[in-house]
């Protein structure tokens, strides 16, 4: 995933974070201290709409498994003082004994669902916080657009470079009870679970070719593709994506065209590490 395709098309995203922002805004005007901010891409959101919310004497550290972002986001905010940047892999097995109960708060927007170990994505959060931390995360449970992912990787044209799929189709897309699962999980790893719901929301793309630019700027395949397959690969996907979506009329635009409406369901959750709470072994 390129850090330049990415900003130039996370308008859903953007939105979605700034909602939970606003839902949760007298959490976030708690959140003192060093906050972690759990794949953070190249910190547009974490510096735009996370850092303006928390109060004036916190700071807050933006975390991601890209490189090439962590890159992107120290190169674009290295004069911000309370902002800065570093390399995690939330599901590591051996998160460094030097982040352990670093941060006073976590956040993750649109991140978790890349996750396939959630209960060790879990624990990693657990202990990157001190005692009395706050955790808030939201991610997708489920997308019509990872069905799409599932049926042509059966496809004969597409499937070298589709094997392992299953990495990139979120732990709770077929989950029954999204809700209810994340519930136990959270509290299996001993936090507090203070919130935690599954959202339907919708998205409205302006035309088909704004959807293709978001698919381009979130698929983790089409990089390994060459060009032919690669363009095949995305008017197929953007087929099955629009035939499981609304389309209706475009009445701004003044050349033939259509509106897609997206729906997707988020799952959110706050959550609380008690004051007692002690390192969780592995």
């Amino acid at each position: 995933m390129e850090p330049h395709n990415y900003v130039g098309a996370h308008d859903l995203q953007r939105r979605d974070a700034s909602d939970i922002v606003e839902e949760f805004a007298d959490v976030f005007a708690a959140m003192h201290g060093t906050c972690i901010d759990i794949g953070c891409g190249p910190g547009t959101i974490t510096n735009d709409i996370i850092l303006t919310k928390l109060p004036k004497d916190a700071n807050i550290i933006g975390a991601d498994i890209s490189n090439s972002m962590v890159e992107k986001a120290r190169k674009i905010y290295k004069n911000e003082k309370r902002l800065k940047f570093f390399q995690l892999d939330i599901e590591t097995d051996s998160l460094p004994i030097s982040e352990m109960e670093k941060y006073d708060s976590a956040v993750s927007f649109y991140c978790l669902h890349w996750c396939q170990n959630m209960q060790n994505t879990l624990n990693n959060i657990h202990q990157l916080l001190r005692p009395g931390g706050h955790g808030l995360v939201m991610f997708i449970s489920y997308h019509i657009g990872y069905e799409a992912y599932k049926r042509l990787q059966n496809n004969p044209r597409f499937k070298p470079y589709l094997e392992d799929t299953w990495k990139y189709i979120p732990s709770f897309q077929d989950c029954l009870n999204p809700r209810m699962t994340m519930k136990k999980m959270l509290e299996k790893t001993g936090f507090e679970v203070l919130h935690c719901s599954n959202h339907e929301k919708t998205y409205i793309y302006e035309n088909i070719e704004t959807l293709k630019n978001h698919m381009i700027a979130v698929n983790p395949f089409l990089d390994r593709m060459p060009d032919d397959i690669k363009n095949e690969y995305l008017n197929e996907l953007t087929k099955q994506l629009t035939h499981d979506t609304i389309l209706f009329k475009n009445k701004k635009d003044t050349s033939p065209g259509y509106n897609v409406l997206d729906r997707y369901k988020l799952l959110i959750a706050h959550f609380r590490k008690p004051d007692n709470s002690i390192i969780i072994e592995r």
